[in-house]
């Protein structure tokens, strides 16, 4: 099973990688950023991996697997605003204030049911305009990556319930194909 995990932190890492290495931080800030981010999540998944730590109650792997559900999909949508409507990316701004709520719970193992619906929520929102900007673009990759987002959310969820320990590796593969619509979609502009 530890395999199977480096195996799928390593496809992360080297989607990340590929992100950070295609696109420019100073043209796309928060693209890059999503691709940082992940490459940590997989590094981490790797060392994790390869030191044989089943601890699931590691903070640190807490901490960026919340940072992972919740962070890319509106970081994204600002990348993608910002190239047609700049002020409704300052909106998408408000969907990482979840995130906050989301860091302190884990830190401070107080998580609940208002933290879980209002991930939901921003997730479910950042699918809207993501598909609402795809649709008035006529841009099908954007289609596309808000599938991979939910499928990453809610796919993970179902192969999870059937069988079980499969949903988190089924989730980095869904993030790791996340990050490559998301290099594919930005430098093709």
């Amino acid at each position: 099973m530890l395999v199977i995990d480096a195996l799928f932190n390593s496809l992360l890492v080297v989607s990340s990688g590929y992100a950070m290495y295609t696109l420019h931080p100073t043209k796309t800030p928060y693209a890059y950023g999503v691709a940082t981010l992940s490459l940590i999540h997989g590094l981490l998944g790797v060392g994790r991996a390869a030191c044989n730590d089943h601890d699931e109650c590691n903070r640190v792997r807490l901490i960026t697997s919340g940072v992972m559900e919740i962070a890319p999909l509106p970081l994204v949508n600002i990348e993608l605003y910002l190239k047609s409507n700049p002020s409704l990316a300052f909106a998408h701004s408000f969907f990482l204030v979840p995130l906050a709520f989301d860091i302190v719970a884990k830190m401070t193992d107080t998580e609940d049911i208002s933290t879980e619906s209002l991930k939901e929520l921003t997730l479910l929102g950042n699918l809207v305009s993501l598909l609402f900007l795809g649709v008035n673009q006529s841009n099908n990759m954007y289609g596309a990556i808000a599938t991979v987002a939910f499928a990453a959310r809610y796919g993970s969820l179902i192969i999870d319930h059937y069988w079980e320990g499969r949903g988190s590796d089924f989730r980095l593969l869904a993030n790791s194909l996340f990050i490559v619509l998301m290099t594919l979609t930005l430098s093709a502009k």
